[in-house]
């Protein structure tokens, strides 16, 4: 279901240190749910949620007993915020709630909502998100779990939009606070349930591909799918490897005589390392290190994650001009990596895709991840866990020029495009070559 924001009262805050699985059901049945609640969630969303905390903190099933403060931010997140996605707070389905509070609606998405860390997104749009969040008089947002804990600041992902912070919750239920200077707190109640985390789920949930992970997730329930089962770096989809074996081979076609291959250590960046590595020995390309001098027609191709990906791409065009690697066939970008906060890292690049971000289908996407998670960005990992969940299929892949500036090539009929789409406000992810 969606929310409609309520306001919250504002008790004050003087903290300042910085420092899974959803349910699946029928698609329009999820809609007429969440346009029933439109109308009815001011009025009784208040008097529901005071009801399921009230039950929840009657019934401790062994669970550490609260501090005070605590029992009061549960009650108060419970029954101040709306459900965005999924109909009640679940253990281990990623907990995604919206607040109004001084005229700016917190949308805030807790992941995996099981005990110990998770990751925590915020995304803050409304009339008062300048001047409270972005203005002169900013503060900065920090997150926590209590008034008597320490507060960590939530910083900017690269590659992602919102902003980010990890968390440790208790047992069974926690709340996670918000507060954006003395006076502006907004807490979020989240049921945690009793199974705790492997080592390998908290770092795909909070390592550098977390942000990933969250946005696939968050995108398969607002498609009213399961969470996926694993995050999207934890595996080369075989779409991917197809995708990544074409573009070596069209680089071999085009005259290029080496790849400088941009990596990491995650279970995707290593096998998709391992496919360009064999594609372009067949293609008789030479395979070298990114940060090595580049040679006579040099392409570089990223297979990273959004972190490393985003951070090497920015890090290489902060440089002066002179210092700057000249590859005279680009920059080419593995598909997961079609993200707003990628490509801003990069004056430009070809990205191979099996859909065009101008079909009706990712077009819905686009719109329903406007009309519900206001302020989040549409990205390709969001898209295919999106489509997935709806049994879509993908097309035949092709080659894409991204970039957040129009001005890149474009094929014939495709001239007007470019800053139509609310995937790329101002810029263009134009189609031009095949595979």
């Amino acid at each position: 279901m969606t929310s409609v924001p309520s306001d919250a009262n504002e008790p004050e805050v003087d903290r300042t240190s910085d420092t899974t699985r959803g349910r699946g059901r029928d698609q329009r049945t999820r809609l007429r749910a969440r346009a029933r609640l439109v109308a009815a969630a001011a009025v009784g969303a208040g008097l529901v949620a005071g009801a399921g905390w009230a039950a929840t903190a009657g019934d401790d099933d062994g669970a550490t007993a609260r501090p005070a403060d605590a029992l009061e931010l549960d009650a108060e997140g419970r029954s101040g915020s709306q459900q965005v996605l999924g109909e009640t707070r679940e253990p281990g389905v990623p907990s995604v709630q919206r607040m109004r509070h001084d005229d700016v609606d917190f949308t805030v998405t807790v992941a995996p909502s099981r005990p110990g860390p998770n990751l925590v997104r915020i995304d803050a749009t409304g009339a008062g998100h300048r001047r409270h969040l972005t203005g002169a008089d900013a503060r900065p947002v920090l997150v926590g779990t209590t008034e008597s804990t320490e507060l960590v600041r939530a910083v900017p992902r690269p590659g992602a939009s919102g902003l980010w912070a990890v968390v440790d919750l208790p047992e069974k239920y926690g709340t996670v606070l918000v507060t954006h200077g003395p006076r502006h707190r907004v807490p979020f109640g989240v049921d945690t349930g009793f199974e705790a985390q492997s080592d390998d789920e908290v770092a795909a949930w909070t390592g550098d591909d977390g942000a990933e992970c969250v946005t696939a997730a968050t995108a398969a329930m607002l498609a009213g799918g399961d969470v996926p089962d694993a995050c999207p770096a934890q595996a080369l989809a075989p779409g991917d490897a197809v995708a990544l074996r074409r573009t070596v081979a069209v680089l071999g076609e085009r005259g290029v005589a080496e790849v400088a291959l941009r990596s990491d250590a995650s279970p995707r960046g290593r096998a998709a390392s391992a496919v360009v590595r064999r594609a372009a020995d067949r293609a008789g390309l030479e395979v070298v290190d990114p940060d090595a001098v580049p040679g006579r027609r040099n392409a570089l191709l990223v297979v990273s994650g959004w972190t490393d990906a985003a951070r090497s791409l920015a890090a290489v065009i902060a440089r002066p001009l002179p210092e700057q690697p000249i590859r005279d066939d680009g920059t080419w970008l593995a598909p997961w990596l079609l993200s707003p906060a990628v490509v801003d890292s990069t004056a430009g690049a070809v990205v191979p895709l099996d859909f065009d971000i101008r079909d009706p289908a990712a077009q819905e996407y686009s719109q329903t991840l406007a009309r519900y998670l206001p302020g989040q960005t549409p990205t390709g990992s969001g898209y295919a866990a999106w489509r997935a969940a709806r049994g879509g299929t993908p097309s035949p892949p092709r080659l894409f020029a991204a970039s957040r500036a129009a001005f890149m090539p474009t094929m014939p009929g495709h001239g007007a495009h470019g800053s139509e789409v609310a995937w790329f406000p101002g810029g263009t992810v134009t189609p031009v070559g095949s595979l």
